[in-house]
Formats: structure tokens, C-alpha cells, sequence
């Protein structure tokens, strides 16, 4: 009879981690339907701003100029957040209540275990989808997310073990 696998291990959730994440796991979507709701916005805002001033009826107020100016803002906004998608992105993640936390991580024959603080996260190895391999980790596919674990804080035998539960 074998042994049952048990694997135990630690890491932190800090920049160097969020950015791993990022790089194996988005792919920047490089497509002109990304800035749909960018020129949404700015056309909003323009048009409020035009029709309060072509309009003959004194609609022109204080708050129909900021509504223009309002929507206009919400497009660069959106604009940036597309530009600057890693930073975005990366600057979110350190604002979390999770940024900085010790992690430990369990991987056994029921599943992979993650507990912090603030996280704690149960994945079977019944509700896994699929598991991708990466340079620096596996991309664990659920139902409907994906989790990066990294292959900083897992040894061989680990992986292997996760691989073959696949």
C-alpha cells in the first residue's frame, strides 16, 4: 500500500508574487474592442457638453457641464487602466487587504489548501478542469476561474504530484 502524499510549504504574497501572477497568467488583449468603452464615455461626455451648447433652451447648468466633464474623465480613466493594464492591475493587488500575508500552503491527496489572514482557499482535486503548466507555475483551471500557483514554493515531487491528479 502506498503512502499518502502530503506537501507543505510557504511564501508571501508581495510584488515580486503578484507579478509572477500576472505574466504567467493574463494575456493582454492587444484588440480595438478594449477602448469600446473608452469612446463610449468620451461620446457621452462630448455630447452632453455640445447639446448643452447648441441647445436654444437654457439648459446650461453647473451640473450639465460636470455630467460632460464627468463622463470625459471616466474615459481616461478607462484609457489608463487599458494603457497601464500590468501596473493597473499589479496596483490593486498590493492595495488588497491580502498584499504582504504568509500563505501557507498545503497540497495532499484531497486537494490543494491555501491559508492566510485573509484567505482561505479549498480546491478538490474533483473540481479541477485542467492544469497548465508554465515556466515559473501551474495555471489550475476551475469551473469558472483560474488559480496561479507558483513553482517557487513547490519542489519536484510536488509538481509531479500535481500533474499526475490531472
Amino acid at each position: 500500500m502506498s503512502q499518502a502524499f502530503s506537501y507543505t510549504a510557504e511564501y508571501v504574497l508581495d510584488k515580486s508574487y503578484f507579478e509572477e501572477c500576472y505574466q504567467q497568467s493574463i494575456n493582454p488583449n492587444t484588440s480595438p474592442k478594449r477602448f469600446i468603452k473608452t469612446t463610449i464615455f468620451a461620446l457621452v461626455g462630448l455630447a452632453i457638453l455640445m447639446l448643452d451648447t447648441v441647445s436654444p433652451t437654457s439648459m446650461s447648468t453647473k451640473e450639465t457641464y460636470y455630467l460632460g466633464y464627468f463622463f470625459i474623465g471616466l474615459a481616461v480613466v478607462e484609457f489608463l487602466s487599458i494603457r497601464f493594464n500590468k501596473t493597473w492591475w499589479l496596483w490593486r493587488q498590493m492595495m488588497s487587504k491580502a498584499a504582504g500575508e504568509h500563505v501557507n500552503l498545503t497540497i495532499d491527496d484531497s486537494g490543494i489548501n491555501s491559508q492566510s489572514l485573509h484567505v482561505n482557499q479549498q480546491i478538490l482535486w474533483t473540481d479541477i478542469y485542467r492544469i497548465t503548466e508554465t515556466d515559473a507555475g501551474l495555471l489550475i483551471k476551475l469551473q469558472k476561474t483560474t488559480t496561479y500557483l507558483s513553482k517557487r514554493c513547490l519542489d519536484k515531487s510536488a509538481i509531479d504530484f500535481i500533474n499526475q491528479k490531472q
